[in-house]
């Protein structure tokens, strides 16, 4: 069996992870519901606070709130192909106490130059984190691939994924723009 050189640094990996979590609140600052009711902690009693309880009130699946299926757009760009900007969607496909998934999506296809890219992401409230667990429908699980392996995968794959994420991230905080006018200036 071949063996892979490759040393997972955990450190490195975990720092990435715990960046693209800011850096996703700050695109979706909705997913604070979730980050605030896990750092809220039980009285000694057994019984929640008054404010885990608030929190409790507003997860998704009870009357108050559901983010399943909140879409968040950015344009990032001008398309070189068509006269549509180039766009990254933010979709929640699943909500859940500690944890959320998401898909996110380049805009519109550019099938001349590139794949668009495409990322399932997974969001842990409790750990203050997010991991890339699919990219372009190829599932990432294992922090270490062998050298040869039927995928073709890189042995570090799961760290340059999600330093991927963390430069697109990046790239949205700094140049995108929202599609959807502020309700702000809706009212006016």
């Amino acid at each position: 069996m071949l063996k892979s050189k490759y040393s997972v640094d955990l450190i490195k990996q975990m720092a990435e992870c715990d960046a693209n979590y800011i850096r996703l609140l700050k695109l979706i600052p909705q997913l604070a519901i979730y980050r605030d009711m896990t750092l809220s902690s039980p009285v000694k009693s057994g019984k929640e606070s008054a404010y885990a309880t608030r929190c409790l009130n507003r997860v998704p699946g009870s009357q108050n709130e559901n983010l399943v299926g909140l879409k968040v757009e950015f344009a990032i760009s001008e398309s070189l192909e068509s006269n549509d900007p180039v766009t990254v969607r933010i979709e929640i496909l699943e909500s859940f106490r500690y944890t959320n998934t998401l898909e996110i999506v380049q805009k519109p296809e550019m099938k001349k130059l590139l794949t668009n890219p495409a990322m399932t992401v997974r969001i842990y409230h409790d750990a203050s984190s997010a991991e890339v667990i699919s990219t372009q429908g190829h599932k990432v699980s294992q922090a270490r691939y062998l050298v040869k392996n039927p995928n073709m995968y890189y042995a570090d794959e799961k760290m340059r994924v999600n330093a991927f994420l963390g430069e697109w991230l990046t790239h949205c905080l700094k140049v995108g723009r929202s599609i959807q006018a502020p309700e702000e200036l809706l009212k006016i």
